[in-house]
């Protein structure tokens, strides 16, 4: 932020407390990039199968590939990141995260899943020159001892074909959903083929994200898809690795393909980087709103700009609304005196680059007319673009007048379908306050309006010592949560769940929003 925007009223503005300066967390789905020190290998033979074992700040990698002219090659980076590039390959895995106590001597690992901490992921990935792809896996790989597994949690993949399916020799334990997305349980035995522990026949686990959910970016809940499979009788052992994983593979040996993983990182402990479902190529409508919403968003309504699910890029410094104790649900508290705009609430110090997301319900499919009020005090006009679900439809420009007067800027969009979505406003250019967003009819379809889930009841839950039935904000069933009597509920769903948040619970024919803050 630049001084003097604000002119005269600046200095009483922060006088009053009403602006901060803590600057909330970047998306790493739009902003992540390679960092640090790094190395790049081209594999170590070993008879026909190529691998390389080592380490690099605090993360492990490994690249492994079997058939090629040795073209193939991996470069690893100190923050965990890594671009990939597969030449011609019978099968190549790179790989970089965690590794765990183990004695591989005596061929022995010492801790279960559960016993190292709560598994998280951070990935983005981006795909070039596939080509011969028979195969292909991207998201979490690693291995188990006593017994050894060789377990996948596939995000993505580089291939025209899913993975999964009786046809690809698999057997399929039944489906599951982490965070609101259905994945398919698969397991597969390999006959005497290479595993940590040489050759020997071994089992393979896998967890498949729905294809119209996949995605190129995102957090992973490695801990959740592990508790997951132990309901379906897929346990694993005493843990070797857990790494963000690039493979290709087909049965001729001629699968080529270049990964660029710009961020690339396994940790324990709690998932405190907020993601971008606009930013992970979402497939349909419904699969960028899996985020917690702030505030109930109808359109045809109005958006009032304080009241954002998500914000980036040092996104502002309120103007009103709430100041900048943000969490990783996007959650603020401390509602303050609001000083400036037509409405009361409102943006400030909104930069070029800053962005905020709200969850919408969209209650007719076609084209809206839209009403920003907005403005900018700056030497030149300020930009903004709305998008939907990732994809643009709409542009404006906010012309020049002082900071205390607001414009009226008007735009169509382009037409959007009925339902959940997730709308991004973007400040693509200019300084700028905003207020509000408004929409408007302008050429809809009403013969099939959007209903979303029916309104709740206020009720009281009590904890009863019975289960409790949770689903997201979407109504997408998250399981069953058991409560001891007199036991916080809150606390119950923190523990199960991992994850702060707004959750509906079912207990018989109530249901009610449960706040969860951590």
């Amino acid at each position: 932020m630049k001084k003097g925007f604000f002119s005269v009223g600046t200095a009483a503005l922060l006088s009053l407390g009403l602006f901060t300066s803590q600057a909330l967390a970047q998306d790493f789905c739009s902003s992540g990039a390679h960092s640090g020190t790094s190395t790049k290998t081209n594999g170590t033979q070993r008879d026909d199968e190529y691998q390389t074992i080592s380490k690099i700040g605090d993360y492990d990698y490994e690249l492994w590939y079997r058939g090629g002219n040795g073209a193939s090659s991996a470069t690893f980076y100190s923050d965990g990141s890594m671009k990939c590039s597969a030449v011609n390959s019978h099968d190549y895995l790179c790989r970089s995260g965690l590794s765990f106590e183990c004695d591989n001597q005596q061929k022995k690992c010492f801790k279960t899943y559960d016993q190292l901490g709560h598994l998280y992921a951070d990935f983005k990935v981006s795909l070039s020159g596939q080509q011969n792809i028979g195969y292909s896996f991207i998201g979490i790989y690693g291995w188990s001892r006593d017994p050894v597994i060789e377990y996948y949690i596939v995000d993505t993949w580089a291939s025209q074909y899913k993975p999964g399916g009786t046809s690809w020799g698999w057997s399929k334990k039944g489906d599951y959903y982490v965070d609101g997305v259905k994945y398919e349980a698969w397991t597969h035995t390999q006959v005497e083929q290479w595993s940590v522990d040489g050759v020997m026949t071994f089992e393979q686990y896998y967890g498949v994200r729905d294809e119209t959910k996949a995605r190129n970016c995102g957090t992973i809940d490695i801990t959740k898809h592990f508790d997951e499979w132990a309901k379906l009788g897929m346990k694993l052992g005493k843990m070797y690795e857990a790494k963000v994983l690039g493979e290709v593979g087909n049965t001729n040996g001629t699968a080529s393909c270049e990964f660029d993983f710009p961020v690339s990182r396994v940790y324990t402990g709690t998932a405190s980087t907020p993601t971008s479902s606009a930013s992970t190529n979402p497939t349909s409508s419904a699969s960028a709103t899996s985020q917690v919403a702030y505030s109930s968003n109808s359109v045809p309504g109005t958006i009032e700009f304080e009241n954002f699910d998500k914000g980036g890029d040092g996104v502002a410094y309120s103007v009103g609304g709430y100041d900048s104790d943000y969490t990783s649900t996007g959650y603020r508290d401390e509602q303050v005196e609001v000083i400036g705009t037509s409405t009361g609430h409102g943006l400030g110090y909104i930069t070029p680059g800053d962005w905020m997301e709200y969850s919408i319900n969209v209650t007719y499919t076609g084209t809206y007319d839209f009403e920003i009020s907005a403005g900018t005090g700056a030497d030149n006009a300020s930009s903004i673009e709305l998008s939907i679900d990732g994809q643009s439809v709409g542009t404006a420009e906010v012309p020049v007048t002082d900071w205390s007067t607001f414009s009226k800027v008007t735009g169509t969009t382009t037409s959007i379908s009925a339902g959940p979505h997730v709308l991004r406003v973007t400040f693509t250019s200019g300084y700028v306050n905003a207020d509000y967003i408004k929409f408007t009819e302008k050429d809809v379809d009403k013969g099939n309006p959007y209903v979303p889930p029916t309104a709740l009841a206020k009720v009281r839950m009590v904890a009863t010592g019975k289960d409790l039935q949770v689903f997201d904000m979407q109504g997408r069933d998250l399981g069953r949560v058991s409560v001891a009597a007199g036991a916080s509920i809150q606390d119950a769903l923190f523990a199960k769940f991992h994850r702060a948040g707004v959750y509906l619970v079912k207990q018989g024919n109530q249901m009610t929003r449960v706040r969860v803050t951590r």
